[in-house]
């Protein structure tokens, strides 16, 4: 991995050349100075090493109000946004190259427009949602196969049935429902963290075969039977109690984990319910439990608490009745 080059905007007159330990720049403007973007774009142009380049920053205090300095950049393969002042990503259709952007402006810069995000063959993005129009602009990406989405509101996934998504993160997110994921086709992976007033999943998610809920702390987990095609599901800090039965019947489910959340096990035949079921992990169950367990259904790896000793991490797993110390 190369350097970062961190250029003052209103001294870019002073660069000479790139050298060729750099491979990412960034543009910061730590006095606040207006700065003819114009000459700074054509001036990176012409300059010797540019084209070493493949990660373009936008710092939160940058002057520059779009991304018509990417065309200096002919190799990038990544840009952050971040600047309080950008407008628009005019610009982005130089990005032809690219593989993936980062656009978090934060509350300060509500205004900006990502409508042109189409622009470039993008196959990652994180965005952080400013206004409702940028789950419209996700919409036309036609290249888009990783999503990661900071607070969002309501997601309609009908408006993305043409984006090839295969892996979307929700990070703190707003909405109270979520669900009918299946019509985003090619969609498989979900992770769902930090969305403390999703109360439900509705609709039909049975596409979605890895599903991650994190700290999601009105969720109702008897929703979870809406994803009905999951081969592995993960559970973290959930504070409302359920029993394992409560959560439905899982046909193609094979690895269980559930983590810091009070679910209470309820049956001792998880054949019935997880009928190809390998793993399963629930970290209140003692010891005698994870034993009792993996005698009861064999073929299946149970592990239960994890505790600290001699400097490091155990966790006691059973499989076929006998306890295994890792």
């Amino acid at each position: 991995m190369g350097l970062e080059l961190i250029l003052e905007e209103p001294n870019f007159r002073d660069l000479r050349r790139i050298e060729s330990d750099y491979d990412s720049i960034a543009f910061m403007n730590s006095v606040g100075m207006e700065v003819d973007s114009s000459e700074l774009v054509d001036f990176m142009s012409k300059l010797e090493g540019r084209g070493k380049i493949e990660k373009l920053s936008i710092s939160f205090n940058s002057q520059l109000k779009d991304l018509q300095v990417v065309r200096a950049f002919p190799n990038l393969r990544y840009i952050a946004v971040y600047g309080y002042r950008i407008d628009s990503l005019d610009g982005l259709e130089w990005f032809q190259r690219g593989e993936s952007i980062k656009i978090s402006t934060e509350s300060k810069n509500r205004r900006r427009k990502i409508a042109q995000i189409s622009r470039a063959p993008i196959k990652q993005m994180s965005l952080q949602v400013a206004q409702p129009e940028d789950l419209d602009a996700v919409g036309e990406c036609l290249t888009l196969n990783e999503l990661e989405l900071f607070r969002s509101s309501d997601l309609e996934f009908s408006k993305w049935s043409r984006v090839p998504l295969e892996s979307l993160r929700l990070k703190q997110g707003k909405f109270i429902e979520l669900g009918n994921t299946a019509d985003v086709r090619s969609l498989k992976w979900l992770w769902v963290l930090g969305c403390r007033s999703l109360e439900r999943f509705t609709g039909d998610n049975s596409k979605i075969i890895r599903l991650l809920i994190d700290d999601c702390k009105k969720l109702d987990l008897r929703t979870v039977q809406t994803f009905q095609g999951l081969e592995t599901l993960i559970v973290n800090s959930i504070p409302n109690e359920i029993g394992l039965t409560e959560m439905g019947t899982f046909k193609q489910l094979e690895s269980l984990s559930l983590i810091h959340s009070k679910v209470q096990v309820d049956t001792t035949e998880l054949k019935r319910h997880f009928p190809k079921l390998k793993e399963l992990h629930i970290s209140n169950l003692k010891n005698g439990q994870v034993l009792e367990l993996s005698q009861l259904n064999p073929g299946v790896l149970v592990s239960g608490r994890i505790f600290f000793r001699k400097d490091r991490f155990i966790t006691y797993k059973a499989l076929n009745g006998k306890v295994i110390e890792e």
